[in-house]
């Protein structure tokens, strides 16, 4: 009987070695890149319900205004326990289990054309001692000039400056925090603006050497948050970074929700009242996924990103990708 069972152990054993080499020899990915709620077992909650149908919208000049319920504590415990991917490189098409979830039924479809959209930045590869007093000083003078390019173009940055400076009031002696960074020319614009201390939010382990800027990663932020629960800014910004969030471009897990996740745990740090200025790829009417450099958010999705923010501007370009929405926090 002994011999037996150990004879069966031995064959469970072989069969399941067999079936990873299988896998990889034939090009396979076996499912390491994806568990579908690979955090915590806290719920998302109505911040990744993107079923129209379970919320009641409100007509605006832009897009629809929707409301939902956002359980701050849980959404930063998910944040604080998100682990990067379990492998690398991430996958060339969306992994079938959550392909429904994150192309939102189809309504968001993913379009492969891997030559032009497959991307694989590892955060690693982030240079970490970026923010140093030279160095932000030396884009201060620029942007004051219009000359600073930033991480696109001069027309882009001086763009953007123009909007903060339109809503100086509420930047200038107050504090804000910066989701993504790989160049701090968005940092240098607010200093510019009048901002007292910045917060930098980026997976790397970015160091700064600037007594107005700090920096954090996710699971930091987080973690400050759960020991002293509120709403810790005054305004937030981010510009062309959130609509990668979930898509493992960064070295980030697979999650078809990380974009919503990211904006509400944005609005449970923003403060009543607070602006946030926000810049995703927008196409009239079009919802789609660049798999997997980034998400292109038309009607059916953007109303989900910017649920419980009330848009006071768009600030076209002639590049839609490049526009920003200003959003503001209510104060009730």
């Amino acid at each position: 009987m002994r011999q037996r069972r150990m004879i069966h152990a031995f064959c469970v054993t072989s069969l399941c070695l067999f079936l990873i080499v299988f896998l990889y020899s034939n090009g396979g990915e076996p499912n390491v890149h994806v568990n579908k709620d690979r955090r915590v077992n806290v719920p998302c909650g109505e911040a990744c319900d993107v079923v129209d149908s379970h919320f009641r919208e409100e007509p605006t000049a832009f897009h629809a205004y929707i409301e939902k319920h956002f359980d701050c504590k849980a959404l930063m415990l998910r944040l604080k326990d998100e682990r990067p991917a379990d492998a690398w490189p991430p996958p060339r098409e969306p992994p079938p289990e959550v392909k429904d979830e994150m192309t939102m039924q189809g309504l968001m479809p993913a379009i492969l054309k891997n030559a032009t959209y497959y991307a694989s930045n590892n955060a690693k590869s982030v240079k970490t001692d970026i923010i140093t007093e030279k160095n932000i000083q030396k884009m201060q003078s620029e942007a004051s000039k219009r000359m600073l390019e930033g991480s696109y173009t001069k027309s882009v940055t001086n763009t953007v400056s123009r909007c903060l400076e339109r809503y100086d009031s509420a930047i200038k002696g107050r504090n804000g925090f910066v989701i993504g960074t790989e160049r701090p020319w968005v940092e240098a614009l607010l200093l510019n603006v009048g901002a007292q201390h910045l917060t930098t939010v980026e997976y790397s382990d970015l160091v700064s050497s600037h007594p107005s800027i700090t920096t954090r990663t996710p699971r930091r932020l987080a973690e400050d948050y759960l020991e002293n629960p509120r709403e810790m800014f005054d305004f937030g910004v981010s510009y062309s970074s959130i609509e990668h969030s979930g898509l493992g471009r960064y070295g980030d897990a697979i999650n078809p929700s990380g974009d919503l996740e990211t904006m509400a745990q944005a609005w449970c740090l923003t403060k009543p009242g607070g602006l946030f200025f926000l810049n995703v790829p927008f196409d009239h009417g079009k919802d789609y996924i660049a798999w997997n450099a980034h998400r292109v958010y038309g009607n059916a999705r953007l109303k989900h990103l910017t649920a419980n923010w009330k848009v006071l501007a768009w600030i076209s370009s002639t590049n839609t990708f490049k526009s920003i929405w200003v959003l503001q926090k209510s104060s009730t």
